[in-house]
């Protein structure tokens, strides 16, 4: 099959009428989201993966025959920069991402401030749909391009119904777009909502009697998190065998997350059996509030599809006292309650089971 290569200036000469220009950017528009949920592969320009300026570069061919250049930089060179006032859906959305303060990554925009890219990292990652209001997304936004003639038909005028902006079919996998973009999501609250789960190995350095690393138990987590703010708040459960203090402990967990790297937490901790000091025979008592407060950090992902993995970094302190209640002595509290979580998280999208 020939591959026609139609001129810029056919898609920017005036005599292309905005009715035309309209149908150019649905099919487009319509084409791009046909990829959503396909997996984000560096290099990659589809039909199952992409980077996101291979994204741009295999819609453009498929949709409108339109060869574009190969990478964000490059394709932002080559469009017209236009003013946000005059953007359309069809255009092109450019963002910085990185520290040198380049072009690094390019989007479609489709309407109502949102945009399909294909995304590297993240809460989600692959071909997502995104919102320009976003936490992550606002910040870096650089300009818009536009490389097919304005329609003049705005977002007021487009809400009337037009067929490209029904959901999308994947054409490989069958399931529908809508989904969340890096730093939150657009769409409803479900599309918002972020679920991790993490299985860990407690240790801690010392204890009262002895300085050496010591096995303090096994944790296993599950939490909730919705990313649809700069600050993305929380809710989980640990379930917590404590070696240490030989007992089993139920800690209900509310977080903030700090990007995609690091996690704060706090919460009330519900204990079963008799504690003790850990290395000793001395009994304690576990507080129920305060319970505990933490730190977890966590590495880049590991992406299979929308599921990511990562190694996990928690440093916790749990609230232990004498048998009257009265608080321990620093180093007993030390001992008994500070403890290094060490394991693997399972990040991915409520969206993917929920419809």
């Amino acid at each position: 099959m020939f591959l026609i290569l139609i001129p810029f200036k056919c898609f920017a000469d005036a005599s292309l009428t905005p009715a035309q220009a309209q149908v150019l950017r649905e099919n487009f528009v319509m084409e791009a989201k046909k990829y959503v949920g396909c997996s984000y592969v560096r290099g990659a320009e589809g039909p199952n993966s992409f980077d996101c300026s291979g994204l741009i570069y295999y819609v453009a061919r498929e949709s409108i025959q339109y060869q574009l250049p190969r990478t964000a930089k490059a394709i932002y060179s080559y469009v017209k920069i236009i003013p946000d006032s005059e953007r359309e859906i069809g255009d092109l959305v450019f963002f910085k991402t990185t520290g040198d303060g380049s072009i690094s990554h390019v989007g479609i925009y489709i309407g109502k401030q949102q945009f399909i890219s294909a995304v590297s990292d993240g809460p989600n990652t692959g071909v997502i749909v995104s919102s320009l209001n976003e936490g992550y997304w606002k910040p870096r936004y650089a300009s818009s391009g536009q490389f097919i003639k304005a329609a003049k038909l705005y977002e007021d005028e487009i809400d009337s119904g037009v067929s490209a902006f029904s959901p999308a079919v994947h054409k490989n996998s069958g399931t529908t777009g809508n989904t969340g973009g890096a730093g939150g999501t657009s769409g409803g609250f479900t599309d918002k909502l972020l679920v991790d789960a993490s299985l860990s190995c407690d240790w801690s350095l010392f204890t009262a009697k002895r300085f050496m690393p010591n096995f303090r138990g096994i944790q296993t987590q599950a939490n909730m998190i919705y990313t649809g703010w700069k600050l993305s708040p929380g809710a989980g459960v640990m379930l917590r065998w404590n070696y240490g203090v030989k007992a089993f402990q139920i800690p209900l967990l509310f977080s903030l997350s700090f990007g995609d790297y690091v996690r704060v937490y706090a919460g009330p901790v519900f204990t079963v059996g008799t504690c003790y000091q850990p290395d000793t025979d001395d009994k304690i008592k576990a507080s129920v509030f305060p319970g505990i407060i933490g730190v977890s950090w966590q590495t880049p992902s590991l992406s299979k599809g929308r599921f990511k993995v990562r190694i996990a970094q928690d440093l916790c302190y749990s609230v232990f006292n004498n048998m009257e209640n009265a608080a321990l002595s620093p180093l007993d509290s030390t001992a008994a309650g500070f403890v290094f979580s060490t394991g693997v998280r399972v990040t991915f999208p409520l969206s993917v089971f929920v419809k």
